[in-house]
């Protein structure tokens, strides 16, 4: 049967990420993987057959785009991977805070029981919180400091009622990359989009943050897999794995309450200043070649403390056929994730270093900052990522950030870094350059490009 004709229905905490999964019971392991990862490649495909996917969609909402002045992409996926990796003795992201210190952020409006909240939107998780009017905001040394501190927008005016929690010692945690902290209780919220409200969806409202904001959003809005979600039994204080609990996250439950068919996309804008994501379908962007759509099929990657990923999907990964960059070609496949919460684009080394040298003059590595810095004048190289035999090239002017300068050296960051060991990622310098789609019920991810060389 296509997957595109499964029903998606919630027993318990079953979620439609085991459903994507049980369609590939044998699949092929990769090799080479980084310390600690293992991926999947599901050796079956499924027929496209959703008619729905080629029409408009009827909820789409305009997302904003938000440039900080530091740390506004610590909480990316290359940052929890790096935690990842560092646990199970591996190594790689370890600046990943410093190289996105000036990077941009997305985020989109929600009513959150009818209260209008700014989150921002992210890819590469799943859970969704925000901070109450009460929440405490704490420095990286776990002392209390005044809440304007964490750069919040503005809070959400209550606290979750006796009868909202979702039991009175269940609460979320989540320590990111860089040690950003965020905790609280988890509870029910009706959470409000465009048109549609996804009723008593699971929620954190974080009592406790360490956090680097930018003065407008709030929370965030994870959109990834159910796998990837932190509630845990117990007090504030215990998060041991073997307490961890799976809900069914934002998206998940849009799906589940039949909302929307499985999947969204999203177009963000080149000069960074917004774009559109739409639940269930395309939005009305104009100008695209539809007979270049690429389709990918998901990875399975599984984070081996977290055995659940074994079986269930977690980011959305893909694996490209590979790179050109200036009159250069590299065709080693590697995965990646496919992530808005991501400013850059983190590559093998091999590769970041070639792509780097051929920028005119060619881009140095600053070990403070984790990334590649050149002339802010510089030539940048023609660049695309190759999906499905379809060239998706990356503008040269998205190419170096001329708004984030080394003050020391003048010099300006370029949006290509080193991933370390990997997996690796197509973050927001890609997605402003291709209609990206989230194609969960089958399995898929689809890819239009929006500007040609």
């Amino acid at each position: 049967m296509p997957f595109g004709a499964l029903t998606f229905v919630l027993h318990g905490v079953i979620a439609m990420a085991s459903l994507v999964a049980a369609a590939f019971p044998h699949a092929k392991v990769l090799e080479n993987a980084p310390p600690g990862i293992n991926y999947k490649i599901p050796k079956g495909t499924h027929p496209w057959t959703s008619t729905k996917f080629t029409r408009p969609s009827q909820n789409i909402q305009k997302i904003h785009g938000f440039t900080g002045t530091k740390n506004t992409n610590a909480r990316s996926v290359a940052a929890v991977l790096g935690a990842h990796q560092r646990q199970v003795g591996g190594f790689g992201y370890e600046n990943v805070t410093a190289a996105n210190a000036f990077g941009t952020q997305y985020g989109t409006e929600v009513l959150w029981n009818g209260f209008r909240t700014l989150l921002l939107l992210d890819t590469g998780s799943s859970d969704t919180w925000a901070v109450p009017q009460s929440f405490v905001c704490i420095d990286y040394s776990g002392q209390i400091v005044p809440q304007v501190a964490c750069q919040f927008g503005d809070p959400y005016p209550g606290d979750f009622s006796t009868t909202d929690l979702v039991t009175p010692d269940q609460h979320m945690y989540i320590q990111y990359g860089d040690g950003e902290v965020v905790t609280g209780p988890m509870g029910f919220s009706d959470i409000t989009l465009g048109n549609m409200t996804i009723k008593k969806q699971e929620t954190c409202l974080a009592n406790t943050t360490y956090w680097f904001g930018n003065n407008q959003t709030s929370g965030l809005m994870g959109l990834a897999f159910p796998s990837l979600t932190n509630a845990y039994l117990g007090l504030g204080e215990d998060h041991d794995p073997t307490n961890q609990v799976q809900y069914s996250p934002l998206f998940t439950s849009m799906v589940n309450q039949g909302k929307v068919p499985p999947l969204f996309s999203i177009a963000i804008d080149r000069n960074s200043s917004g774009g559109m994501i739409a639940w269930g379908g395309m939005p009305p962007t104009t100008g695209l070649d539809m007979s270049q759509m690429a389709t990918m099929d998901m990875i399975i990657t599984n984070l081996i403390d977290q055995p659940i990923t074994a079986y269930q999907y977690s980011f959305y990964t893909i694996i490209p056929d590979g790179w050109h960059y200036g009159q250069k070609s590299a065709y080693e496949k590697y995965p990646y994730i496919v992530d808005s919460g991501t400013t850059l684009c983190y590559l093998p080394p091999d590769l970041a270093d070639a792509i780097s040298a051929a920028f005119q003059p060619q881009a140095i590595y600053l070990w403070m900052y984790g990334g590649y810095f050149t002339s802010c004048d510089a030539i940048a190289p023609i660049v695309a990522v190759v999906l499905n035999g379809i060239r998706f090239f990356i503008n040269t002017v998205d190419l170096i950030y001329r708004d984030m300068v080394d003050p020391l050296t003048g010099l300006c960051m370029t949006a290509i870094a080193s991933g370390g060991t990997g997996p690796y990622i197509l973050g927001d310098v890609f997605m402003q350059n291709a209609l990206v789609v989230f194609d969960v019920g089958e399995a898929k991810m689809r890819f239009v490009p929006r500007e040609f060389y």
